[in-house]
């Protein structure tokens, strides 16, 4: 998606005046595509790995591995895409699926395994992955359990896998947010993935609970370490079950990929996302590229299908573009995106575009 969004910037730069050198960099902050992107700069090959989606459904996913780093999207088994409609099951959707594909990638050879944290159907903290890589959950009367939101208050035993896994595993988060209360991972997000009110604050109340009976067990508390939360607390997941750490998207691909090289050779830059919103100051890429650009001394411009918080986000963009306007309904953008992007970045550039000097 990213390198399409790019390819259509391009165009319509190039429509206003075709001397204009364009230097196209797709990037990504943890989200859907950053596997993607990622492997594309580091050179890894994809892979299909046999696994289930949210919901248990047999399925295929894709990962990248070279150079000795393996590479996933958590979105890639365990996504809010792989769901229909009428299909999310918030208390029963799990991370089972990234979990069978992280226990797959760390037996190819990988020092490192990094996960992009982003578009999940799922709010099960990690336990999903976790059991998929040899944890054991149980009841108070040692029944086996395998663990979903709809479970947490019947775990009461954690039992940790004979050995650790290899490969040191690392998230990649486009947000900053905690696991628990009320700025955290279910209350922020569990709504877009089907929770009613009540099941937000009855879900939250089990998964602060149960995040103590882990503490007793495993001697870690992540609750409240930034991006912990992110992908339905599958960053807090990756700290106490994995042992692993968890990075902004942007910085790493941005310095994996040297960003800053070509926005220092550029006299203009343009980012965007599918939304512009106050979240997109904490942690995502846009504001990631804004903040570098202003280091740099070079005007930024945001493109994105919605818009919110323009206040807010005003000060960090000489520019915002919208295809949500007054004329265009969200139906419509959907229906034609590319051709309502190129259009808008047409017609602002020949708006500000003096040509060459």
């Amino acid at each position: 998606m990213a390198q399409e969004v790019a390819a259509t910037i391009g165009r319509a730069i190039c429509s206003v005046d075709p001397q204009i050198e364009v230097d196209l960099f797709p990037i990504a902050d943890g989200g859907e595509g950053t596997a993607a992107i990622l492997a594309q700069h580091l050179g890894a090959e994809s892979k299909i790995t046999q696994t289930v989606d949210p919901i248990g459904r047999t399925i295929e996913a894709e990962s990248f591995v070279g150079g000795g780093v393996a590479i996933l999207d958590m979105s890639a088994a365990s996504g809010l895409w792989r769901l229909g409609p009428g299909e999310l099951d918030p208390m029963q959707a799990t991370t089972f699926g990234t979990g069978v594909q992280i226990r797959h990638l760390s037996k190819a050879n990988v020092s490192r395994i990094l996960v992009g944290l982003g578009g999940s159907a799922t709010s099960d903290a990690g336990l999903g992955m976790a059991a998929a890589v040899g944890y054991k959950f149980y009841a108070s009367n040692g029944e086996p359990i395998l663990p979903s939101p709809a479970r947490f208050s019947d775990i009461a035993v954690i039992e940790p896998p004979p050995q650790p896994l290899p490969s040191e595993v690392v998230g990649l988060s486009d947000v900053e947010t905690i696991l628990t209360g009320q700025g955290g991972a279910i209350y922020t997000f569990g709504p877009q993935k089907g929770l009613t009110p009540s099941m937000v604050d009855q879900l939250d109340r089990d998964l602060t609970q149960l995040v103590a009976r882990i503490e007793k067990q495993l001697g870690n508390n992540f609750s409240n370490t930034p991006r912990s939360g992110a992908a339905g607390g599958l960053g807090y997941g990756i700290l106490t079950f994995l042992g692993g750490k968890l990075l902004s998207g942007f910085d790493f691909l941005a310095g994996n990929a040297k960003l800053r090289n070509h926005v220092v050779e550029a006299d203009l830059v343009i980012t965007g996302e599918g939304k512009l919103d106050r979240q997109t100051l904490h942690g995502k890429g846009p504001f990631g590229v804004a903040a570098m650009a202003s280091n740099c001394g070079k005007p930024v411009w945001a493109v994105a299908g919605v818009i919110e918080d323009r206040l807010e986000l005003a000060p960090h963009f000489a520019k915002i573009i919208s295809l949500v306007d007054e004329n265009t309904t969200s139906a419509e953008a959907v229906r034609d995106a590319q051709g309502i992007l190129f259009q808008r970045v047409r017609t602002l550039l020949a708006g500000s575009y003096a040509g060459p000097s």
